[in-house]
């Protein structure tokens, strides 16, 4: 089986996320998570296929049995598109065609600049595991790769209504991690008490930021557990996709 496996050409491999209930364990919070998420798959340099016409999630969250699921599918198929898919395997062709028509003409396209052999692309990474795989694509090594990871992708926080001394020492110290901070005018000059900040920086940073802050005095332990939680509910899927009936 492993030298069947080797000797398949990889060049010419489409990628299927594989989105249904292809096991009793799977729930619809799984297939909307790939579907929201869909532009990722782009990190793999492959011809994208999305099959989503008429799946269970779709009846699950409209309640609605298979041949009752038209709109809900062509729903889908826009954001896929939308995010990148190539190919979409569907039921509903006529109807179908239309929608792909339009989600392919909104959406962007990656800059690429060539010249004499040269070539720079803007690469849209908004996770770690996205950043490592881009890498190991280039040939940089795992540990490399898992070093730089959090280095690679930006998040830009907003902390609301603290103190004017809380939110210039966040300043002070996202700075001094090589990140940055916005606060209002008057926050600066202490002519207000209360300021909402916007924190910039790298995953790293600001992660070194919330435990900087653990340690500080005021409400900025406070502050630190809930930069740490607000970041743990990125990958929280059950905090993102799951809906109460």
């Amino acid at each position: 089986m492993h030298s069947e496996l080797r000797r398949i050409d990889t060049d010419n491999l489409i990628l299927d996320p594989a989105i249904g209930k292809w096991v009793p364990e799977k729930s619809a919070m799984y297939d909307l998570e790939t579907i929201d998420q869909f532009e990722r798959l782009k990190v793999f340099e492959k011809p994208l296929l999305a099959a989503i016409s008429r799946k269970s999630f779709i009846g699950d969250l409209l309640n609605k049995p298979a041949t009752e699921r038209l709109y809900g599918s062509l729903a889908a198929a826009a954001i896929v598109v939308q995010k990148g898919a190539h190919i979409i395997r569907t039921h509903d062709v006529a109807e179908t065609f239309d929608v792909v028509q339009i989600a392919a003409a909104v959406r962007s396209r990656q800059p690429v600049v060539e010249e004499n052999g040269f070539e720079v692309s803007v690469l849209d990474i908004p996770y770690p595991y996205d950043a490592a795989l881009s890498m190991r694509n280039i040939g940089v090594t795992g540990t490399g790769s898992k070093i730089m990871k959090n280095k690679t992708v930006s998040r830009v926080l907003r902390i609301s209504n603290i103190t004017t001394t809380e939110a210039l020492i966040i300043k002070q110290e996202i700075l001094a991690r090589g990140g940055d901070a916005a606060l209002e005018r008057d926050a600066v000059s202490h002519e207000t008490e209360k300021t909402d900040v916007i924190v910039i920086g790298t995953l790293l940073q600001v992660r070194k930021l919330a435990d900087k802050l653990e340690c500080q005095a005021r409400n900025l332990p406070l502050i630190s557990r809930m930069i740490k939680d607000a970041l743990k509910q990125e990958s929280d899927i059950e905090f993102r996709y799951l809906r109460e009936s």
